[in-house]
């Protein structure tokens, strides 16, 4: 199940960015689309005035994944940061988000669209990786649980 396919001309309009300018920082962040198709997470990030973060988020009508164990996203593998990935269900008070820590790249890499861009790769996160968070500490709420019959990524 594909949840977000980046082909489309407006594919980055749901998209937007969450930084920590809402406590005063100086980041900014935005998501564009390449002309390949890609979508583009760019930004920077900048510690003055207490800041520290920066995010792009979008908001989509619940789908069901209960037949799957975990998400994947594909990836340019030159990243340098270490990213999270924060997910939400129906019933997450809007201060909290399911977060996973976006594993390294491994040495597997991919082309894509029939490319020789080995630098592409496929992150795997199992849903059993993320955990409840709340404003960037660890939450009481219980786990985010998806019962899943097999080992397919959404």
């Amino acid at each position: 199940m594909i949840l977000f396919d980046f082909n489309a001309l407006d594919a980055a309009k749901p998209w937007y960015g969450v930084n920590d300018t809402v406590m005063g920082g100086l980041s900014r962040s935005k998501l564009t689309i390449s002309p390949l198709g890609y979508g583009v997470f760019s930004g920077h990030v900048s510690l003055a005035n207490g800041g520290g973060f920066a995010s792009v988020r979008a908001e989509f009508n619940a789908v069901d994944v209960s037949a799957f164990t975990g998400i994947y996203l594909e990836l340019d593998g030159g990243r340098t940061k270490d990213y999270k990935v924060n997910l939400k269900d129906v019933d997450t008070p809007q201060s909290t988000v399911y977060q996973a820590p976006m594993p390294a790249p491994s040495h597997q890499a991919f082309g894509v669209n029939g490319t020789s861009a080995l630098h592409w790769q496929r992150i795997e996160i199992p849903f059993s990786d993320f955990l409840p968070q709340c404003r960037g500490k660890p939450s009481t709420r219980v786990a985010f649980v998806i019962s899943g019959l097999n080992a397919n990524y959404a």
